[in-house]
């Protein structure tokens, strides 16, 4: 019975580390997948493929995935609200849930990148400022104003790809580019 319940745990995170859209999770489940295999081997009394298992499979494997993750590119989009008090559970939401944010987000899937939003109540100037930042969204009642880096290759593509699908300006997104060191 142990053994019954131990397989389907590992059907489970083998179906999560596939399913997975982020590395991390991936990453994660496939070395729990692979502790429930080292305890599979205790109960069917092969101790040595367990300890093999545990020191190859939950650690070297998945010390050289996060070795090779960490070369893995993040895309960090910041998000600034007219009305900074509007900032909130709700709003969120909208916001992962327009056009222009499956766009984003379908745009760094294909450049291998992991989207990360930040929502901020800070100041626009503020936030253009922060170096962390790869995109600054800063969002109005009905346009979504996109503020990139004037030397950042990526901003350009995105901004050619809203072009391309016809939804740029006409419908509500704007690009602005800008240089940090002139900012007042």
């Amino acid at each position: 019975m142990l053994d019954v319940a131990i397989v389907l745990f590992m059907i489970l995170f083998a179906a999560i580390a596939i399913q997975s859209k982020l590395l991390r999770h991936a990453i994660i489940a496939l070395t729990i997948f692979s502790l429930f295999a080292a305890v599979l081997f205790l109960v069917y009394a092969a101790p040595e493929l367990a300890i093999a298992e545990v020191v190859m499979g939950s650690g070297l494997v998945t010390l050289l995935y996060l070795t090779a993750l960490k070369r893995y590119r993040f895309y960090r989009i910041c998000i600034v609200s007219e009305l900074p008090e509007d900032i909130n559970d709700r709003f969120i939401s909208e916001i992962k849930s327009t056009y222009a944010m499956h766009e984003i987000r379908m745009f760094c899937r294909r450049r291998e990148r992991e989207l990360q939003l930040v929502f901020s109540n800070d100041p626009l100037n503020d936030v253009l400022r922060d170096p962390r930042y790869h995109l600054v969204m800063k969002t109005g009642l009905n346009t979504i104003t996109i503020y990139g880096v004037v030397d950042d290759y990526m901003v350009v593509e995105m901004e050619l790809v809203f072009q391309m699908r016809r939804f740029g300006a006409g419908m509500g997104v704007n690009f602005v580019y800008y240089s940090p060191e002139d900012l007042p």
